[in-house]
């Protein structure tokens, strides 16, 4: 089954078709430029084009509006801010930042793909902040890595902890369960 979204026009975005797949094996949704008329982009200018639409993502997922390839080879546009996070809590209309990173005049047209949005699961998490002992030789260490070693956990082979046993996490450690 697959997650659904709620999706509002908005006026820009009458007549639109909503965002789709452009092949079964795509999993960007293509966001299409909801302008009223065409554009000319000067080279290094940029714009915010309206997709047509507010989405809401359900708890638990996020979207990530991000280039389309294609169409930075083509033209040189590309997605300013991407990859850009849209949270379950926006409900704000969908603009993209575009950008002319090319050295020439680009022309964008009314319903042109100009970003994709791909759809994730998203977790929120608690942290388990954990304690080194402060014995002389924690206090030399310097890669947080080598210090966050548990027994699923292989050493890195040119860490001097390496060299010594490494024990459980919270053999070494004092952890919260908080």
């Amino acid at each position: 089954m697959f997650p659904k979204l709620y999706i509002v026009r908005t006026p820009d975005g009458s007549g639109f078709p909503l965002p789709s797949y452009p092949s079964r094996n795509h999993v960007g949704l293509q966001l299409l430029a909801a302008i009223p008329s065409t554009i000319k982009l000067e080279p290094q200018e940029r714009v915010h084009i309206p997709t047509g639409f507010a989405v809401g993502v359900p708890n638990g997922l996020c979207g990530y509006v991000v280039s389309l390839p294609e169409l930075v080879l083509e033209t040189g546009l590309i997605v300013m801010d991407a990859p850009r996070l849209v949270n379950p809590e926006d409900r704000a209309p969908l603009f993209i930042l575009i950008q002319n990173a090319s050295r020439h005049q680009v022309v964008l047209r009314r319903g042109q793909p100009v970003a994709q949005l791909v759809i994730m699961p998203a977790y929120q998490i608690s942290w388990n902040e954990v304690i080194p002992p402060s014995t002389e030789e924690n206090e030399q260490t310097t890669n947080p890595s080598d210090i966050l070693l548990d027994e699923h956990t292989v050493a890195n082979p040119k860490s001097e902890h390496s060299k010594r046993e490494v024990k459980p996490i919270r053999e070494r450690f004092k952890v919260s369960d908080e």
